[in-house]
């Protein structure tokens, strides 16, 4: 088997000379874990600072080959390119600092996005009753969508934040599906990016009302991201009770994704 290491690391990167190529050899044995699933977050101390680094899973043979030839870009280079982009447009992410795909005999196995860890914050989600908090991230996400920013996994999870006293300072994380335009996040796109922000529909309810108003939008959106949601939840229903159920269908949904 032929290995070769695609590596790139950013003009600013703090890292020490060679960190990136030895990263693939020490990752299983060293470093402490943070998150396990289908992919795993570790964090390293190099020469004193803490370093984030997240291991991407070997994608599905079907990815693997959109990958490999190019047709799809890998997660860990869309994590480091979307993070560039992010901030040239004013909002707060991680800093990456490189990034390396793995090929085995030309073909992407695992991937690596490499950058800084942010010690001591919490998750949106960890005080989603703070009636301040809330108010602001109402704000900032219709910020972020008039600046054409749309965060495609946008959950409570995946935004960090800071505060100092009344002022929050919101660090988008994971952000490996992200969407840039020119133009404002608005119509159905806008509304299907806030209906998967929170669980509770009365939640979800009274958050967007707080959208509606930091955006200037006229009544009706709340009625139309909870239309939108039920819609959703109904479509999960039917496709996990029925759909799954055809002989064929599990395998494209698992490999298609």
């Amino acid at each position: 088997m032929t290995t070769k290491l695609e590596i790139v690391e950013s003009e600013n990167s703090p890292l020490p000379k060679g960190f990136l190529a030895h990263l693939p050899e020490i990752f299983d044995r060293e470093g402490e874990t943070i998150y396990k699933g289908r992919n795993e977050i570790k964090n390293f101390t190099v020469d004193g600072r803490t370093v984030c680094v997240k291991k991407y899973s070997i994608p599905p043979f079907f990815n693997r080959i959109l990958y490999s030839c190019g047709l799809r870009t890998c997660k860990a280079k869309r994590t480091y390119d979307n993070a560039r982009e992010i901030a040239r447009r004013g909002f707060q992410t991680p800093q990456q600092w490189g990034y390396i795909v793995v090929r085995d005999n030309g073909l992407i196995a695992q991937s690596y996005s490499v950058g800084e860890f942010l010690e001591g914050m919490h998750t949106v989600a960890q005080d989603k009753t703070d009636e301040k908090l809330l108010r602001a991230f109402a704000q900032y996400t219709a910020d972020l969508h008039a600046k054409g920013l749309m965060h495609r996994d946008y959950i409570l999870n995946n935004v960090l934040y800071t505060r100092s006293e009344d002022k929050f300072i919101f660090w988008l994380i994971d952000i490996n599906r992200f969407r840039f335009s020119d133009q404002p996040v608005h119509g159905l796109m806008q509304r299907l990016n806030l209906m998967q922000l929170l669980h509770e529909l009365a939640e979800l309810e009274r958050f967007v009302r707080m959208y509606q108003e930091a955006a200037h939008m006229p009544d009706g959106l709340s009625k139309q991201v909870l239309f939108l949601r039920r819609w959703r939840t109904r479509w999960s229903t039917f496709k996990h009770q029925f759909l799954k159920k055809i002989p064929g269908v599990q395998w494209l949904t698992k490999h298609g994704k």
